[in-house]
């Protein structure tokens, strides 16, 4: 006969195991600083588009395609994707994750404000927002480290994977970018003087 205390040793190992076992489904979510970045390119002398993304920790994805500031080529045409108006879609936590990561990996805490060394390159506007504080980036695309401008660009063109929907509605953006500027001008009366 075997004694109840026999079995009460492998109560903790047994416990144990299945306490292993069910953390093995679980992720631990990330605590990230950021709560939202906004990318904003504008002109270049070439056929650079006008583009804004945002992405915030709601995991809302917010997009504007503007116009291109000369003619693409015919050639790139028909192997370049690009979006024109108003985009919206839902990303998922592991998207954020992720860009959060390539964030932190280029310190953009301790980034510059302008990066303006070149000319006839994208110009670039970023936000980044985290602990109640808001990095504000100028720049020129080819003024701005190879590490740095790789994590922008996964931003800018992050639209080609998350594939956003076209929406009626006018999203609001930190950027200025999109919005166009009217100018009135003042009606010249010609002068009755001899």
């Amino acid at each position: 006969m075997v004694s109840p205390c026999n079995h009460m040793k492998h109560y903790p190992v047994l416990l144990f195991a299945i306490a292993i076992l069910s953390s093995c489904g679980r992720r631990a979510q990330r605590k990230n600083e950021i709560t939202r970045i906004e990318i904003a390119t504008g002109g270049c002398f070439g056929p650079c588009q006008s583009t804004i993304v945002s992405i915030d920790s709601s995991l809302s994805y917010k997009y504007f395609g503007g116009d291109t500031y000369f003619p693409l080529p015919p050639e790139l045409k028909n192997n370049e994707r690009t979006l024109k108006g108003y985009y919206f879609a839902k990303i998922s936590q592991g998207f954020w994750d992720t860009l959060n990561i390539k964030l932190d990996e280029i310190n953009y805490k301790e980034l510059d404000t302008s990066y303006r060394h070149s000319v006839d390159d994208q110009s670039l506007e970023v936000f980044i927002h985290y602990n109640h504080k808001i990095k504000h980036i100028k720049a020129q695309s080819a003024s701005l480290p190879e590490n740095v401008a790789h994590v922008f660009y996964y931003v800018i063109n992050s639209y080609k994977t998350i594939k956003p929907k076209p929406t009626k509605d006018t999203l609001n953006f930190e950027s200025t970018h999109q919005r166009h500027i009217t100018v009135k001008l003042r009606q010249i009366k010609p002068s009755n003087s001899p």
